[in-house]
């Protein structure tokens, strides 16, 4: 063996060392990093598995609480960012809310009056688009959360670019679940 052949394999050596130190660094600093990262493909894998066997009779509820109607197009934009295969639309637009009146209790009975059984509010999935008013969204948000046990997804609407045929366009669904779990993890 020659001396080149040795600095060969010595430097093939440190290199494997070096390999091994780095995936130990990045295992032992990063596990965080990647529990998350193993979380949400495994999340993106079950939403994707699930919504290819979608059981009878699943409904799909989109309840609009915004004061603005529902545009064809958000409508194909929130099937689409959802993966819904379709979309039912309950109208529960808030309108003006009487502010001398009892607030909590006219928001609960607005809700209340959502046609929809104990049962459908348990087995549909559902999202909402939410009122623009923070006071009375956070008593809805806190009506349903207390009726479907967990928190809904929210459909975020923005304004869109000026040339744009519809004023708003979905900017993003947001999972309120995914953000309550996270924070519960800083306790």
């Amino acid at each position: 063996m020659t001396k080149q052949d040795l600095l060969t394999y010595a430097a093939i050596m440190a290199g494997i060392v070096a390999i091994f130190q780095l995936f130990e660094y990045l295992i032992e600093k990063n596990i965080p990093w990647l529990f998350r990262l193993t979380r949400r493909s495994f999340r993106w894998l079950k939403r994707r598995l699930h919504l290819t066997r979608i059981p009878e009779g699943q409904r799909f509820i989109l309840v609009n609480f915004s004061s603005h109607l529902i545009q064809p197009g958000q409508r194909r934009d929130m099937q689409k960012t959802l993966q819904w295969p379709a979309i039912e639309e309950v109208d529960a637009r808030l309108g003006t809310v009487p502010e001398k009146q009892n607030f909590t209790r006219y928001l609960i009975n607005h809700v209340e009056g959502i046609d929809l059984t104990a049962n459908e509010w348990q087995t549909a999935r559902l999202a909402v688009v939410p009122a623009g008013y923070a006071p009375a969204w956070s008593i809805i948000l806190a009506e349903l959360h207390g009726r479907l046990g967990y928190f809904p997804d929210i459909v975020r609407l923005r304004p869109a670019p000026e040339p744009a045929e519809e004023k708003f366009e979905v900017a993003e669904v947001v999972t309120l679940r995914e953000i309550r779990s996270k924070a519960r993890s800083k306790r």
